[in-house]
């Protein structure tokens, strides 16, 4: 199965004057904003470094690229800036390190943090952050308990479908309330009303009973 990572990425400019930070934080969303094919996007992978044009496409050579250079074989997409510092987008199997410590490593005076996790709830989590000019790279073991938190940082609904044990210290997935409701409604909504599982149309149902339900996010 290929998983989708999300990442999230966090500009914090070193200067406590506004005018200079403002500016930093533009110049690094212009650094990965960009047009591609004819559309504009927020998070540009081509931009960022380049595929070279000696490259086949579908060759070995250029597969080795993409994973050295861009750490998943395909560009971002969902990209958004959900504030003017902090900018969310998803990638195809890996997180994208690579692309991150081109950033870093293109504005030596700010500082950032780079945090992803998988759909795959508790694993291939971790973070790549800069202090002082050097650039850190942690990643979580999984299943642990801060690999959970760093996917319910990047995918706060999720926080719901779990519940902390205290004798393992880590989140075991606690959905007994979600089959109840799918049960009942033929769906699930989270919190805010937003639809995770299955559909309020009743002309249109997802699902038969509740054995067809495969895409819970763990």
């Amino acid at each position: 199965m290929i998983r989708i990572i999300r990442n999230k990425l966090s500009i914090i400019p070193k200067t406590t004057d506004s005018e200079v930070s403002k500016k930093q934080i533009d110049d690094v969303f212009h650094f990965c904003r960009g047009e591609f094919n004819g559309t504009m996007k927020e998070m540009n992978f081509h931009k960022i470094a380049p595929i070279p044009e000696d490259l086949v496409e579908g060759s070995k050579e250029k597969d080795d690229w993409l994973l050295t250079n861009w750490g998943t074989r395909n560009v971002a997409y969902n990209a958004c800036w959900v504030s003017d510092f902090e900018l969310i987008f998803d990638t195809f199997t890996n997180p994208a390190i690579p692309i991150a410590y081109r950033i870093m490593k293109h504005f030596p005076d700010i500082d950032f943090s780079f945090k992803f996790a998988s759909d795959h709830t508790g694993t291939n989590a971790g973070e790549v952050y800069t202090d002082k000019g050097s650039i850190f790279f942690n990643q979580q073991k999984d299943f642990s308990k801060d690999a959970f938190e760093m996917a319910f940082e990047l995918r706060p609904h999720l926080r719901a479908l779990f519940t902390l044990v205290a004798d393992t210290n880590t989140y075991k997935a606690d959905i007994s309330d979600i089959i109840q409701e799918i049960e009942n409604n033929g769906f699930y909504k989270d919190v805010d009303g937003t639809m995770l599982i299955g559909t309020d149309d009743k002309q249109k149902p997802l699902f038969n009973s509740i054995d067809d339900i495969d895409d819970l996010p763990f």
